[in-house]
């Protein structure tokens, strides 16, 4: 009866919490001779709830002895301070059968544990062998996270089973690949599960009756990771659950799997938001030597959809008769994935989020969906398809109150999301929603050269250098940037309401600029918002000093430009942070709805496609300016550096020697170096020198904070340097 052994014990307790497993777990026995010896974990909780949760109160390895006459066993297991006496039969195949246990009882800290009281218990057991865990693995990890909730990834891979050396388990490596089994034979094989863009991943654990845990390791050594949890751990454990290994029905296969969520996931990929333990998390269902044993019923394919970046769609609801611009659509294809004469798969449903408005300016939503499978839903056999249809008609660019976006404007356009989902009541791995995530991004018709402007710190009344900018109009079709406001934007404590639609009225100007806002639902959707105006000057910090687009009719691929100059006012020197508003543009706005544009227009006119920043006062000038964008860069590849002049004005009204604390604090993936001494005085200039290498593919935000003093001990305002990138 060597080998390894799950054992299963039913204390007669009835308080004893049912949910808990009692006594010997599983380990380890060794058979010399009529003799038996080994280690057997065991768990013993208390028997009152805590919480209404069961709480360990002893676990551990038991040491067992015992002697095997015939089929007859007897053994004794020292748990702690807990013995246990079992007697029971040895079976033909691998268990051990009528087996009876004692125990006198025992107690922690004084406290009793396990038996209801220290006089001892009494109960049935049995135990099943189990077999080693050495093979080929095929099966699924089943998302249940916040980012991939209820995605289903393909996984093999292979186990091997180490000698046992006389504790209660046995070692377990291999490795698990999620590489699309399409491409295996690419030169560049694509993982189907994005927390391992590798595709491979090492695991080094150990198996103690049927538990199985496993640490998951990054092929550079990285921990990434964990499948399963102690048994008796479970019961006080938030997270993850137990990972058995056990034969199934009616094949006789082993599997690995859970009945909660059993497995986690922490990458670099897959790291959790900054202040949450959210992670990436799921079920479990791993076949030993079977790829049909943990095979899902039905599959969705693709696993994913994303749209290509397209043009915003003005649909015949308001740009009459046909619209304006195209929407595309790709299809998904649901399959019942159970073997040839399974019993039909029947009661599925599908849904599909979200599904009404998601768009800022219009009440229609950027995806829709058709599909033609309700008769498969109700009730489908093996093979069987049918398939969905999804529509990406996108009405947003970014959103229209961009101040309220986790990016900047500079990381438009933002991705528009959409979920499909189909419920089975029938699954490997006790999960049943399948989803298909659905990405896509939308492109305004008139698109600005840059997206954000940083500009240095100024004094008071001082004009630094403008700095230029462009919008394009990239449609087909001619779009009409509004005239000039009949009135100048005047500071005032009370946000303006946005016209909704905008027409060419005199209302809002083609391009202004705006500090504050807040968006408003409407109907219609609008947006609030204060001017760029001083209070005492009634002038803008942002002054346009020349401009080719107000009133001006963009023609398809015709371009106009805008400079913008920084000019502090007065209230300027309250902001120590800075300044940080937005430049909006005003089109025709596409409506059918109170005298609204049906062409020459766009749907989401009045947003603000341009984010203006500044530093605090100080007498640090920059130049060019206090931005870098490093535009496209290969991941993992530096890119061409790029300068920035840091100038010490001696006639700055709080002209004095800069004293640096310190070397300059770089955040993102960026690098500096610069000839800058510890102290500037007045006059004196220096270099900085910035390198940009993403470590992965996305738009990437970093800052250069030059924190200083002025004269002996005057704290100056940390000066910005704001960097941008995106990784490809």
């Amino acid at each position: 009866m060597s080998g390894n052994w799950q054992f299963s014990m039913t204390p007669t307790d009835a308080s004893y919490p049912a949910s808990v497993q009692y006594g010997l777990l599983g380990g380890f026995l060794v058979q010399n001779g009529a003799n038996v010896s080994g280690q057997i974990a065991y768990s013993i909780a208390f028997d009152q709830l805590q919480n209404s949760l069961p709480v360990v109160c002893d676990s551990g390895s038991a040491v067992v002895t015992g002697t095997i006459n015939g089929q007859s066993l007897t053994l004794t297991a020292v748990a702690g301070t807990q013995t246990f006496s079992l007697t029971g039969t040895l079976g033909s195949n691998g268990s051990i059968t009528n087996g009876q246990f004692t125990t006198p009882g025992a107690s922690v800290g004084g406290v009793v544990c396990g038996a209801a009281t220290p006089q001892g218990d009494s109960g049935v057991w049995n135990a099943v062998s189990v077999p080693p865990l050495t093979g080929s693995l095929s099966g699924t990890f089943h998302s249940t996270g916040l980012n991939l909730n209820n995605q289903d990834f393909q996984v093999t891979g292979s186990l091997t089973q180490g000698q046992n050396i006389g504790a209660n388990s046995a070692t377990v490596t291999g490795s698990l690949s999620f590489i699309i089994p399409a491409t295996l034979t690419s030169d560049n094989p694509v993982s189907d599960y994005p927390c391992f863009p590798a595709g491979i991943v090492n695991v080094n654990g150990q198996i103690s009756g049927n538990t199985v845990i496993l640490q998951l390791i990054g092929i550079d050594g990285s921990s990434d990771g964990q499948i399963g949890i102690a048994a008796s751990l479970v019961p006080n454990s938030a997270g993850l659950a137990q990972v058995t290994f056990d034969p199934v029905q009616p094949s006789g296969a082993y599997i690995l799997h859970s009945t909660g969520q059993g497995y986690q996931v922490i990458t670099k990929s897959c790291a959790p938001p900054a202040g949450s333990s959210l992670q990436e998390f799921g079920y479990v269902c791993l076949a030993l030597n079977s790829t049909t044993a943990c095979q899902q019923p039905i599959t969705l394919s693709p696993p994913t959809l994303a749209f290509s970046p397209q043009l915003l769609m003005c649909t015949a609801q308001d740009c009459p008769p046909n619209g304006l611009g195209a929407s595309t659509s790709q299809t998904i294809t649901l399959t019942n994935n159970q073997p040839p004469g399974s019993s039909p798969l029947t009661n599925l449903t599908l849904t599909f989020l979200p599904s009404g408005n998601q768009s800022d300016f219009t009440a229609i939503p950027n995806f829709t969906e058709a599909d033609n499978c309700s008769k498969f839903l109700s009730s489908s056999t093996s093979g069987q398809t049918c398939n969905v249809t999804i529509t990406f008609a996108p009405q947003e660019d970014c959103s229209w109150a961009p101040n309220a976006q986790v990016v900047s404007v500079a990381g438009c356009p933002l991705p528009l999301t959409a979920t499909l989902t189909v419920n089975s009541p029938t699954t490997a791995d006790n999960d049943g929603s399948f989803a298909v995530p659905i990405t896509g991004a939308g492109l305004s018709y008139v698109q600005p050269s840059v997206k954000e402007l940083d500009f240095g710190a100024e004094a008071v009344g001082e004009a630094g250098l403008p700095q230029l900018l462009s919008f394009t109009n990239q449609s087909a079709y001619p779009v009409q940037v509004l005239g000039p406001r009949n009135t100048p934007c005047q500071f005032s404590t009370v946000p303006i309401l946005r016209p909704s639609p905008a027409i060419n009225d005199g209302a809002v100007g083609g391009v202004q600029v705006v500090t504050s806002l807040g968006y408003v639902t409407g109907p219609p959707p609008a947006i609030r918002y204060n001017c760029d105006a001083d209070q005492k000057t009634e002038l803008p910090n942002f002054q346009i000093s020349s401009d080719t687009c107000t009133g001006t009719n963009l023609a398809p691929q015709a371009s106009c430009s805008l400079g913008i100059s920084f000019i502090p006012q007065p209230t300027y020197t309250k902001f120590g942070n800075g300044l940080d508003y937005f430049l909006e543009l005003n089109t025709l706005q596409c409506s059918t709805q109170s005298g609204g544009a049906t062409s020459d227009c766009e749907i989401d006119s009045g947003r603000f496609p341009v984010e203006l920043k500044a530093n605090g006062f100080s007498p640090l000038r920059m130049s060019p300016a206090a931005g870098m964008d490093f535009g496209n860069v290969p991941a993992g590849k530096p890119s061409t550096p790029l300068t920035v002049t840091l100038f010490n004005d001696p006639a700055d009204p709080n002209t004095a020697t800069v004293n640096f604390d310190g070397k300059a604090v770089v955040s993102g993936n960026y690098s500096e170096t610069d000839d800058c001494p510890f102290s500037m005085a007045p006059g004196a200039s220096c270099t900085m020198t910035v390198t940009f290498k993403p470590s992965g593919v996305g738009f990437n935000q970093g800052t250069i904070s030059l924190i200083y003093t002025l004269g002996s001990n005057t704290a100056g305002n940390t000066q910005i340097v704001y960097l941008r990138g995106t990784g490809q």
